[in-house]
């Protein structure tokens, strides 16, 4: 192995497996669609109920408002939706699964060039190795909490799911900000320090 990679080599590994299960998680989303799609029916609150416009009796154009629906909690009656899925809620949480994709894909390629900038520093054999296996981690974690948040968006809300993964998120987001920080620190000594 080339000696400058191998103080690296981890980050490089995770980050390529990162981006890994970014190509899967995209072709699961499209493949197993409908599995997921039912899942997270399953998890809605049966007190949510799609009512068609045309059932509240407001006198609208519904040939004009194609997929305008309102969302009835408990009666209410919400403003309209339009969208890809009869419910605002389903729709969210399709987007959040999607951006774990994209999360995932971009963090790895993040990764892998951090991991690539440190390598070329004059940071220590240690410091290399921990900034770029943590940013991996981070980069691994930050995707996957969208995926839980994406399948709690159902059951708990939109505030309630990103609230119940903000001990995912948080630690995903400070790794990955200790790897890019440390890079830059050291690339930035490395350009401004007289050798």
């Amino acid at each position: 192995m080339i000696e400058f990679i191998r103080p690296v080599r981890y980050g490089i590994m995770i980050g390529l497996v990162c981006f890994i299960l970014g190509i899967g998680w995209a072709f699961w989303l499209t493949l197993g669609h409908d599995r997921i799609h039912e899942t997270l029916q399953k998890r809605m609150p049966r007190t949510l109920q799609i009512v068609p416009e045309s059932m509240h009796g407001e006198g609208r154009d519904h040939k004009k408002e194609e997929g305008a629906f309102k969302i009835s909690p408990a009666g209410e009656h919400k403003e309209h939706f339009k969208g890809k899925y009869d419910n605002p809620l389903m729709e969210l949480s399709h987007r959040r699964l999607t951006r774990g994709h994209i999360h995932a894909m971009g963090l790895g390629i993040i990764t892998i060039v951090i991991s690539l900038i440190l390598a070329f520093t004059s940071a220590t054999y240690r410091i290399k190795t921990i900034a770029s296996l943590l940013s991996g981690i981070g980069g691994i974690i930050y995707p996957f909490a969208w995926v839980v948040m994406g399948y709690r968006t159902p059951a708990l809300g939109p505030d309630g799911a990103e609230a119940s993964v903000t001990t995912i998120a948080g630690p995903g987001v400070a790794l990955m900000s200790l790897g890019i920080f440390t890079a830059i620190a050291f690339l930035l000594k490395d350009l401004f320090t007289r050798k």
